[in-house]
């Protein structure tokens, strides 16, 4: 073989080379180069909109997110005993006009919540607030034996940037409530903010000693329409600032799961191929509602 074959040859096998390292990066697939996908991450259930007390396939699931008040003991029980984690929902940046303590703290909401049109964001940074969320609502849960809760609208924190609000004074007050929650022997999962966790991150922070999750919605899917249960996919940019927080959460020792809402097989085996890989959590839902 002459030297211009070699140099072609040479160059022909860094091509493959580089095709071979990428496939499994570009596509999910199991690949050597990246971690095996591991099933075990398949056991996470989002039922936040289930309320007719049936608990029966719960039991498929090691971490289940809920409605904990809409769920009897016995049935709970029974179920923790057989080793399943429940994440009871615990909605601090916002307030729906369904809960009975809604006209006691309506006067501290100060924006519609898009797409939800029973629900406002509300000022976390009010002591009243926060008080409320961890010496009524979470210290409620401590008769229940549950393991954990899954901590809604953090997001809240963007939203008061955006709209010129003392956002310093609302992360504080989200610091407040999680260290709060954490203290009382919960696992604290964040959901979304993840503004809030970098910001958290370039400050150096010792508040990610008090979480133990992070999760996130819409990763790789896209809600389109909420009426109608019309999902997509995520767009480019949105999803790789979620991976990177994900990245970022996961070296810092938290555990991560990812909700997502898709009825396209595709995406739904990506969504298991990567997750699995990562070691991530994950449930795929076909409905906005989780029921």
């Amino acid at each position: 073989m002459n030297q211009g074959h070699l140099i072609n040859y040479y160059h022909l096998m860094k091509k493959l080379l580089l095709f071979i390292i990428t496939t499994p990066i570009l596509f999910g697939c199991r690949y050597k180069g990246i971690p095996v996908p591991d099933p075990e991450f398949n056991d996470y259930g989002a039922f936040l909109g289930r309320s007719d007390n049936d608990v029966s396939h719960f039991s498929d699931y090691k971490y289940v997110s809920l409605e904990l008040d809409e769920f009897g003991d016995s049935n709970i029980n029974r179920l923790i005993n057989k080793g399943v984690n429940f994440l009871a929902y615990l909605n601090v940046g916002s307030l729906e006009n369904y809960r009975d303590y809604y006209d006691d703290y309506e006067s501290f909401t100060f924006k519609d919540y898009e797409n939800w049109s029973d629900e406002r964001w509300i000022d976390v940074s009010n002591v009243s607030w926060q008080n409320f969320i961890i010496n009524n609502l979470a210290k409620g849960f401590k008769d229940r034996n549950v393991f954990g809760v899954y901590m809604d609208n953090v997001d809240v924190y963007s939203i008061a940037k955006e709209d010129g609000l003392d956002y310093v004074a609302f992360g504080q007050g989200l610091k407040n409530i999680i260290k709060g929650v954490s203290d009382l022997g919960f696992k604290v999962m964040i959901n979304g903010g993840s503004e809030f966790l970098e910001d958290l991150n370039e400050q150096d922070d010792d508040i990610f000693s008090s979480i133990w999750g992070y999760h996130q919605e819409e990763v790789f899917s896209l809600i389109t329409d909420y009426e109608h249960n019309s999902f997509g996919e995520q767009n480019k940019k949105d999803k790789e600032y979620y991976q990177q927080i994900s990245t970022m959460m996961k070296e810092k020792g938290k555990e991560i799961f990812y909700l997502e809402y898709t009825s396209d097989d595709g995406l739904k085996q990506y969504i298991r191929d990567y997750c699995e890989a990562m070691q991530y959590h994950y449930y795929i839902a076909n409905d906005v509602d989780l029921k």
